[in-house]
């Protein structure tokens, strides 16, 4: 019968052999988001942090802080993003310039399409020689059924 062994002393491993120690690796995340929220680049900013593309997309799916973070570097991102277009804008491009419009002030400047749904339905059953009324309600007990 074999003897029991001893308690692994913490230079030891489970086997009996020397433990190698481990250096401690630096937290990347700091250098990662630095580098994100100036880019907005994933694989640029994981590139410079040192870690895999996707690192940061694993470690925010373990960590809200970390996702929450991120979200921010987003933001921070969007908003260079925001005032490079901007000065591009003001500096001669009509075409950023109505982009920003339309995204700030949507009531103004943005595409809107209007229909009168009663007046096509109208004329459309005038065409097709139905009632109207009757179209109407037909067309909203289909929408109520899509619903379900």
């Amino acid at each position: 019968m074999a003897e029991p062994r001893p308690p692994a002393s913490p230079d030891v491993g489970a086997r009996g052999r020397p433990r190698r120690e481990r250096a401690a690796r630096p937290d990347w995340a700091a250098r990662f988001l630095e580098v994100f929220a100036a880019t907005g680049n994933v694989r640029l900013a994981a590139g410079a942090a040192g870690v895999s593309r996707d690192a940061p997309y694993k470690r925010a799916r373990r960590s809200p802080h970390f996702a929450e973070r991120w979200a921010r570097a987003r933001e921070d991102a969007v908003d260079t993003l925001e005032a490079e277009a901007r000065r591009r804008a003001l500096t001669g491009s009509d075409v950023l310039l109505m982009f920003l419009l339309k995204a700030h002030r949507p009531e103004r400047y943005r595409e809107t399409l209007r229909i009168d749904i009663r007046r096509e339905a109208e004329r459309l059953a005038s065409e097709l020689g139905i009632d109207p009324e009757a179209a109407i309600a037909e067309a909203e007990r289909l929408v109520a059924g899509a619903g379900r």
